[in-house]
């Protein structure tokens, strides 16, 4: 319990006003860690707040590439920006994929290879319409209307007219020149000419429309907020309520036929009409999960998901339902099936998926992780350790260009890591975990820490000395490379987060309510020392023996230059949550926050430039060596390197339609542990050419 309060003031106003979800795909605002490293709270607001509050996030649209913006993804690949809507053409190797912060992503081998495109904006896509493998449309944020003619070699905006969000488009089933797009307060735009133009059609609703399905030319369908439903037999020119208003929001609705439809929400609810509409029945489906996104094929198959890796499956028209759950239980925003065999699905993390039996077996056309990030660290500009959710760890010695999954021997979450060669290392995390490696990481054992509290940081100073701090005021010193722990009285019973040492006896702590401690005789004394700050104090780290920044809730920076005895309230020029500081010399400090914020100083924090990166989910860790040896980490497993010296690779395409088979069985050696199944949904492998 007070784990979960710890951080829940501090956190709970940056962390809404600034994550983006279409209300369509997922009504919940994530309030980012009421515990910075441990398991997020959900908190449900009502619809209408999540669309005045997207403004912030959007509004910063200007064309880059991610190599412009300065960051490029390491882990999960080939993103991990929510994804919102994909869609497929008719050979069903063509697609495009569209979600967060700009994502917009085109394949050419149904899904196993995808390739980021670039537009004239960089806003929230949350919808995608493909006409054929060279035409495709996509909606988005403060009505952005995107086409492409060349398979998306070139994105042209096209004038909607309107300002309101777009979270859904389709078009009529037997005219492509024939379509419609929704979006928030009773927006509905028609297109006569292929999308070329938009006309604004009259709702009758100031409701927010996430969903939006034809089935011919003049029957269609809307769903949305507060129970909405909207049904039309003339194209859109005049629109009825077909259900009564309520408390949760329908979330999508597709046509099977021209007159047979089915429509989901929260809840589990599920409707459905054989009558074009004129009445909806509810369908039972014997659960209360939210249902997210549902599609047909024909009159008979259809498939719907929703939380908690839910995929629902029917024969008979939706009449009946089949549940399917997805391993790992992510979040799936979206699905699309281009025959009753092969559909993909997508949603958090960045996270796509595909299937080649109609839905019984789901497996990734993504890599890497997705559990959260707490803590990264790097030894030097190719060795570095990740840790996180579920007692993750992930090593690299490419710089980041590929990482490796290791077994840590817990489930608790890890908080942080710390190394002080390329051999011994540490790592801490919830109930008192403490695991240290002396093979730079490829095994981990326990150590005995003597307590069950949680733990928050860690450094050592020498392969043998170093502290360990945590809930409660709890502070651990270990003399024998961590094999054993002491405690030591550090005087309060603040949350202690962070802790560094510049030499055997001088060091210096971070925690909650403005805490910080500081000692001179290697922790056997600890003085709490007075900022005049009640703000939460995340992260601390040392340049030398005097400079020195910590930084904490609500953009609080902080300097010392004399060992931590006092602290200067800097301006960093942000209002959201700092969660994690490294330093790369005395002047040139790198910070990463709430929002995929990451703040550089160059003049010790005089002045602190924000970087743009390509992302805003949350950046709970930083690793800074310098230059372009920069490394953030964060929610969703995300890892970000500093553009620089990370080169592409083209990846071949294969040369056959590729269908699902499952991964070879390699076994991995003691000196390189090859992790096969580390937990997540099995990777998805092409079929190579036939031998012989």
């Amino acid at each position: 319990m007070q784990t979960t309060f710890r951080k829940a003031v501090a956190n709970k106003a940056s962390s809404i006003v600034t994550r983006v979800y279409a209300p369509s795909i997922n009504f919940n605002v994530a309030c980012e860690r009421t515990s910075l490293r441990r398991r997020p709270v959900a908190c449900k607001f009502r619809i209408v707040f999540l669309l005045l509050v997207v403004f912030v996030s959007l509004t910063n649209a200007y064309a880059q590439s991610p190599a412009q913006r300065g960051w490029f993804w390491q882990n999960p690949l080939p993103q991990g920006n929510q994804i919102y809507a994909l869609g497929f053409a008719q050979d069903k190797e063509h697609g495009w994929a569209v979600g967060a912060d700009g994502v917009l992503l085109k394949t050419e081998n149904g899904g196993f290879v995808w390739q980021n495109q670039y537009s004239s904006v960089r806003t929230t896509l949350y919808g995608i319409y493909v006409k054929s493998t060279k035409s495709a449309l996509a909606v988005g944020a403060r009505g952005v209307i995107l086409a492409t003619e060349n398979g998306g070699k070139k994105w042209v905006e096209r004038k909607s007219g309107v300002l309101d969000h777009l979270y859904s488009l389709t078009f009529s089933p037997a005219d492509k020149n024939r379509g419609w797009a929704v979006g928030s307060y009773g927006r509905i735009l028609c297109t006569v000419d292929g999308g070329l133009t938009w006309q604004p059609q009259t709702s009758g609703t100031q409701s927010h429309f996430f969903s939006i399905s034809f089935g011919d030319a003049t029957n269609g369908a809307v769903a949305g907020a507060n129970n909405t439903l909207l049904v039309t037999h003339d194209g859109g020119a005049s629109w009825t309520r077909a259900v009564e208003e309520g408390p949760l929001p329908l979330t999508s609705v597709a046509f099977l036929s021209a007159t047979r439809a089915v429509a989901v929400g929260y809840g589990g609810r599920m409707l459905r009409t054989e009558d074009g509409g004129a009445t909806w029945h509810a369908v039972n489906i014997f659960t209360n999960a939210d249902l997210l996104s549902v599609c047909f094929t024909d009159d008979h198959r259809g498939w719907a998901t929703g939380d908690g890796g839910l995929v629902l499956m029917t024969a008979d028209g939706g009449k009946s339902w089949i549940p399917v759950n997805v391993r790992t239980n992510p979040r799936l925003v979206t699905i699309y099936f281009k025959d009753q065999f092969t559909g993909w699905s997508a949603g958090s993390d960045g996270l796509v998926i595909r299937t080649d039996d109609g839905g019984f077996q789901w497996r990734r056309l993504t890599d890497g992780g997705r559990d959260d990030l707490s803590d990264i660290y790097f030894f030097d500009g190719s060795i570095g350790w990740a840790v996180g959710a579920r007692g993750k760890i992930m090593y690299t010695v490419s710089g980041g260009k590929s990482w490796t999954s290791v077994q840590s021997g817990t489930k608790s979450r890890l908080n942080a890591v710390m190394f002080v060669n390329d051999r011994d290392g540490w790592a801490v995390g919830g109930s008192g975990t403490i695991l240290r490696s002396q093979n730079g990481g490829m095994t981990w054992e326990k150590a005995a820490s003597g307590t069950p509290v949680d733990l928050f940081g860690v450094h050592f100073v020498s392969p043998t000395l170093g502290w360990v701090v945590g809930a409660s005021g709890v502070v651990l010193k270990s003399s024998d490379g961590g094999a054993s722990w002491m405690p030591q009285v550090s005087g309060t019973q603040a949350w202690l987060e962070s802790v560094r040492f510049t030499s055997d006896q001088h060091g210096a702590i971070v925690g909650s309510g403005g805490t910080i401690l500081r000692t001179d005789d290697g922790g056997v004394s600890w003085r709490s020392i007075n900022a005049n700050l009640k703000e939460w104090l995340y992260s601390v780290a040392f340049a030398d023996e005097q400079r020195g920044f910590a930084v904490g809730a609500s953009g609080i920076i902080l300097r010392t230059d004399d060992g931590g005895d006092t602290w200067k309230d800097l301006e960093s020029g942000v209002s959201v949550n700092l969660f994690s500081v490294d330093v790369a010399g005395r002047d040139d400090a790198l910070v990463t926050g709430d929002q995929g914020r990451v703040l550089r100083t160059l003049d010790g924090g005089v002045k602190w430039d924000i970087q743009p990166t390509i992302t805003s989910v949350p950046l709970f860790a930083v690793a800074y060596r310098g230059g372009d040896n920069a490394w953030v980490a964060g929610r969703g497993g995300a890892i970000l390197r500093r553009v620089g010296d990370v080169p592409t690779v083209k990846i071949p395409k294969p040369s056959r339609p590729p269908t699902l088979r499952r991964p070879p069985n390699l076994k991995g050696t003691q000196q390189n542990p090859l992790v096969i199944d580390d937990g997540d949904i099995p990777r998805a492998v092409p079929l190579g050419k036939k031998q012989g």
